[in-house]
């Protein structure tokens, strides 16, 4: 087994810690991405592996925009997704997952693997208030700067990589033709500014530009307001299974997209984390707030495969 290999077994491997938490427990697998950002449906695709994989009984799905915590039963377990959306730029997954928490205090509540960032102190200091009062909330962080913070809203805290790793291996499904990808945000992350980003790639796309992900956003509106008028509660699982499967089609072109590239050159995190799915060399450099060096310095700067590189860039 080359030391890639060993790597990312032992990244897969370290989220049984988790089992105790979950098992014999029915489960609330909450804030699925209903989006078309690859990197949140690989991360989708490796919890539902992991849960699969364990036998762990998910009995409600639920979006940010289709759930009520009124549909949890004493005993139940909240399971939210993982992913870099903990904080303040994006408000509305944050404020679902605090609403869910401030109204569900007597059952467990799980927050897989996440990267923090808030740019309002203030913002800051209420969630930490507000999720400091829940007596069995469980946080799961990808850095050890999201695990000092996560430590002043819960005592319960696990430093654990992406839920994305529970793809590994993926094999590659064509010959490499091409020699180098170069996948490039152009969002409020992006380290680089927008207009100078040049002839480059990212998820919107892949997947921006397909009819199925059109119908998905029209689908989005119809589903939230179904769920305002309280007429969702026996659709919300269908939604999302017919979602997951759209989504792993999504997933699958972008395995394809990257089997063709010989190297991939991005500040997307989940490019790194998928080309080391697929062991292909990459260079990855780091998004507006730092996210990327902290999650490889923590977990897979180690392999010959991934290089860290050191922007001039100071932009944040």
């Amino acid at each position: 087994m080359s030391k890639h290999d060993t790597i990312m077994t032992n990244l897969a491997s370290r989220h049984e810690v988790l089992l105790p938490l979950l098992e014999g427990n029915p489960i609330h697998y909450l804030d699925i991405p209903f989006y078309g950002n690859v990197g949140d449906l690989l991360i989708m695709q490796g919890t539902l592996s992991f849960l699969q994989k364990y036998r762990l009984l998910v009995t409600r799905l639920g979006m940010y925009f289709n759930y009520s915590p009124t549909w949890a039963n004493k005993g139940d377990v909240v399971l939210f997704q993982g992913g870099g959306n903990f904080g303040d730029i994006y408000g509305p997954f944050q404020g679902f997952r605090e609403r869910v928490i401030a109204a569900l205090p007597n059952n467990r509540i799980v927050i897989l693997p996440q990267s923090m960032h808030f740019s309002d102190p203030d913002k800051f200091k209420d969630c930490c208030k507000l999720l400091s009062r829940h007596p069995d909330l469980h946080i799961c962080v990808r850095d050890t700067e999201s695990e000092e913070m996560a430590r002043q809203m819960t005592p319960h805290v696990y430093l654990l990589p992406d839920m994305a790793h529970q793809l590994w291996p993926i094999q590659h499904t064509s010959a490499s033709v091409d020699k180098l990808l170069n996948l490039r945000r152009r969002d409020s992350e992006a380290r680089m500014p927008i207009n100078n980003l040049g002839d480059t790639f990212d998820w919107e796309d892949l997947v921006g530009k397909n009819w199925a992900f059109f119908l998905s956003q029209i689908a989005e509106r119809s589903i939230y307001h179904a769920h305002r008028l309280g007429l969702n509660k026996p659709l919300a699982n269908l939604e999302a299974r017919l979602w997951i499967d759209q989504a792993e089609r999504f997933a699958n072109q972008a395995v394809s997209l990257f089997s063709r590239y010989e190297c991939v050159e991005s500040d997307r995190l989940h490019a790194h984390i998928l080309s080391c799915l697929l062991s292909i060399p990459n260079r990855i450099s780091d998004n507006s707030y730092g996210k990327n060096k902290r999650y490889i310095t923590n977990w897979t700067v180690d392999s010959p495969l991934v290089t860290l590189a050191e922007s001039s860039n100071k932009n944040s």
